[in-house]
């Protein structure tokens, strides 16, 4: 049953990546609500952002400018914050170009991946898993 509920699903609306990345962030964080226990030190730790759309909704205001505004804020507030962000865009058939919004949210350039098929997502999770799960020995 909850298979073919899932199946029947179709997507539309709008996308606010701010809510993600504000959720993504507090479960970082050892204070409410998600409490995360204390880290030892030098854990990393990271986001990824997952997106199949332009960042076009919040609840306080349909600016582009100001949604786009308030999603640099929470990007900063959480890199600010020493959390490694990698973000995605899922955007089938390549047809809107790259995400401005989501190129800056990126911790670096090496960390913003444009994907135009659903196919590559598995693959740029492994690719991202293996970068994050790299270790580096040094004196």
């Amino acid at each position: 049953t909850l298979s073919n509920e899932i199946n029947s699903m179709s997507a539309n609306g709008n996308t606010n990546q701010t809510v993600g990345l504000d959720h993504g962030f507090m479960t970082l964080m050892s204070t409410a609500p998600y409490n995360a226990p204390t880290l030892p030190l030098y854990t990393s730790q990271y986001i990824i952002l997952l997106s199949d759309g332009a960042n076009t909704q919040n609840r306080w205001t349909t600016s582009q400018s100001s949604i786009d505004s308030r999603m640099a804020l929470a990007c900063s507030n959480a890199k600010s914050a020493g959390i490694v962000i990698y973000t995605i865009f899922l955007d089938i058939g390549g047809t809107s170009g790259n995400s401005t919004v989501l190129q800056n949210c990126a911790s670096s350039s090496s960390k913003y991946y444009d994907l135009t098929s659903t196919g590559s997502v598995a693959s740029t999770f492994n690719l991202i898993a293996q970068q994050i799960t790299s270790l580096r020995v040094s004196q």
